[in-house]
């Protein structure tokens, strides 16, 4: 498989997006809520990559501020070696010399307002733009072709060109390794009928042929008598023969796939995808195209999703994939570097946000991401942290007694670990995941733990608080002191000096710990109890409801 990865993008004055960079991997997904942009950015490498200039209606629909132009531009890596393709000597000259360590810069102006700016090239080391006539045509052959497959793609829409539509492009790709066969088979049968209609030295040629050229140049009088007419023919070759291959699908009734429903249509591309996956045999003349999926997803049951994010995977080795989802089974440990998070504000509009988890165990994010139910917090737009399954529900039961409303057009979500020990790696994953808004909600013992010594560090606080709080209750051993232990010894010990005051600063620095140990210390009637949360009916039945709703709108807030 010969690739030309695209490592870079950067993007101006391109619908929400004002400015913004994004590095991409072999398989890049963007997640975000509806109508933040994440299209825009598969929008973007179609426009960069496509062989037609969009319409001055097209651009202005697309400008951010209609003063001024949109400026793509794609680093690629890899076109070095498909640089023999470009048929002009100097255009092939042009390109070698702009690839420095690999990488192209290909550059994209856009401006309705001014046509002779608009330009697709590559940059001259002066900065302007290196765009001749008929470049754009040569640069594009060393460059991956864009293959989009949108949700709601309008199957009347794809008729118009129906060899430019995503089904004909991925049935070229999937039927790879026929046309190979029957580009040899096209020429072998064609030679007969090429010695027929032109081979005049064999005299294989057809005799009416010649009599015709002969009688035509008879009949050509005065001073064109010497003109010498012929009949010449130009057979056609694979590509055309492959222009006119159909698919047919059979459900009732009997017609190409492009004449199917929406539906029907999907499916067949996430089983053409399923063929390529497993089957992918890519020309290594060109480069292999690079796939852009927005949200297919949308058409497919969960168990499909899952099926779909398997085959997304097994294709990133073949193709680059970038794509937009809602799906939290594309969200994989061995995916988790491909994760770009759109955020999008009025000032600044929207920017992709790349995860930096140098600094966390990968077996913890694994462990992490392995855990289901957790994946929905990496759409979320804000978590709190806490302990486990049973933590999960019971604050969940205490917002809803509470009658606390999550905060207003925000999606927020509580995200369990295996115990206290991960609530700071958790912490620290999501922070690098991109999220601003990252809470921790934890029982009394962790102020006693060895782990909160690292978490002082972590957030600016003197970590000699986490020694102060063992030595107040004489704790020598290494081990961690049990909830209940702390709770035992704390009734006889009293609370350490000036531990309201540490509160206070753990919450504003987002993290909230409960001042009379687990949220099962505060049932009234089934004190202890793990599964209690389940037997609350109101606020009758908690201790201390005031303190308890008061810190859960802290949390919430």
């Amino acid at each position: 498989m010969s690739q030309v990865v695209l490592k870079k993008l950067v993007i101006n004055n391109f619908g929400p997006i004002i400015k913004d960079c994004i590095e991409f991997v072999p398989f890049t997904y963007f997640i975000g809520r509806n109508n933040s942009g994440k299209s825009h950015y598969l929008k973007a490498i179609e426009i960069l990559l496509a062989s037609r200039s969009p319409s001055k209606s097209e651009i202005i629909a697309l400008q951010h501020d209609r003063n001024q132009a949109i400026r793509l531009e794609g680093y690629f890596e890899g076109s070095q070696d498909f640089t023999s393709l470009i048929s002009t000597s100097n255009h092939k000259q042009a390109v070698d010399e702009a690839i420095v360590d690999g990488i192209i810069k290909v550059v994209c102006i856009l401006d309705p307002n001014n046509e002779e700016v608009n330009q697709f090239g590559i940059t001259k080391p002066d900065g302007t733009i290196h765009n001749p006539s008929g470049f754009k045509g040569n640069l594009l052959k060393v460059l991956p072709e864009s293959i989009s497959i949108t949700a709601t793609a309008d199957t009347i829409d794809e008729l118009k060109n129906t060899q430019n539509t995503a089904l004909s492009k991925i049935k070229r790709e999937v039927l790879a390794t026929f046309f190979e066969e029957l580009k040899v088979k096209t020429k072998e049968s064609l030679a007969k009928l090429d010695e027929y209609l032109h081979s005049v030295e064999s005299g294989s040629r057809c005799p009416e042929l010649v009599n015709f050229e002969k009688r035509f140049k008879e009949e050509l009088m005065g001073e064109f008598e010497d003109v010498q007419p012929s009949v010449e023919f130009s057979l056609p070759d694979e590509e055309v023969i492959a222009k006119e291959m159909k698919i047919f699908l059979d459900d009732g009734y009997k017609s190409e796939i492009e004449q199917k429903g929406n539906g029907l249509q999907r499916a067949a591309l996430l089983a053409m995808l399923k063929l390529l996956a497993k089957y992918g045999v890519r020309y290594k003349d060109r480069p292999s195209p690079i796939f852009l999926i927005g949200e297919l997803e949308s058409f497919l049951h969960p168990f499909a999703q899952k099926q779909f994010a398997d085959v997304l995977q097994s294709l990133a080795s073949l193709y680059q994939i970038v794509t937009t989802t809602h799906s939290p089974f594309i969200i994989k440990p061995k995916a988790i570097e491909g994760y770009r998070r759109i955020t999008k504000t009025q000032l600044e509009g929207t920017h992709a946000v790349m995860p930096k988890l140098s600094s966390v165990d990968e077996g913890l994010v694994e462990r992490h991401l392995e855990n289901r139910g957790n994946l929905e917090g990496l759409f979320a737009d804000k978590v709190v942290i806490v302990e486990g399954k049973h933590d999960e529900n019971c604050y969940e039961k205490f917002r809803e007694l509470f009658k606390i409303p999550f905060p207003d057009k925000k999606f927020l979500v509580f995200v369990k670990t295996d115990g206290k020990e991960q609530l700071r790696i958790a912490r620290k994953f999501y922070g690098g995941m991109g999220f601003e808004s990252v809470s921790i909600l934890a029982d009394l013992d962790y102020l006693f733990s060895r782990d909160i010594k690292h978490l002082y560090s972590e957030l600016g606080i003197n970590d000699s608080l986490s020694d102060d709080y063992r030595k107040h209750i004489e704790w020598v051993e290494d081990k961690d002191p049990s909830l209940e232990k702390v709770l035992e010894l704390i009734g006889g010990k009293g609370f350490p000096k000036d531990h309201d005051k540490n509160l206070e600063t753990l919450e504003t620095k987002s993290v909230f710990v409960l001042k009379h140990g687990g949220p099962e210390n505060y049932y009234k009637n089934n004190k202890g109890e793990k599964d209690g949360w389940a037997k609350l009916k109101s606020e009758s039945d908690i201790e201390e409801p005031k303190y308890l709703k008061t810190l859960m709108e802290k949390v919430l807030s």
